[in-house]
């Protein structure tokens, strides 16, 4: 057996999750629900009930919990990119790729607090 630490972030789960046939063995009995907690902030935790609750309410596919993040912090973020085509998607990006993803399109400081002290990304 080996070990990987962290090889390519949260992201690697969903597709090792289809990839092993693991999502459609969960699908085909019957699964309904299924909590990703990929945070080392175990007060996360304590919003499980609420976020669960409005996932069934809204008939959501995907439902995400953010908290506010200062800039350079250690904690991805959920960002609307959007292509001079008019293209758009809403994805998690990593926390080590926002500063550059930042000064490489809209933000040339990079990742910077507002006026509230936090990131606004």
């Amino acid at each position: 057996y080996s070990l990987l630490t962290k090889p390519h972030g949260h992201g690697d789960v969903h597709f090792l999750l289809h990839e092993s046939g693991t999502a459609k063995r969960w699908l085909e009995s019957g699964v309904r629900w299924v909590y990703f907690m990929q945070d080392t902030n175990a007060l996360v935790m304590k919003v499980l009930p609420a976020c669960l609750g409005v996932s069934k309410a809204l008939k959501l596919e995907v439902n995400s919990v953010c908290v506010p993040r200062a800039p350079g912090e250690s904690i991805g973020g959920i960002m609307k990119l959007k292509h001079k085509d008019g293209r758009a998607m809403t994805v998690n990006v990593e926390y080590n790729q926002i500063d550059s993803l930042l000064k490489a399109t809209i933000e040339p400081r990079g990742d910077v607090a507002d006026e509230s002290g936090f990131s606004p990304w």
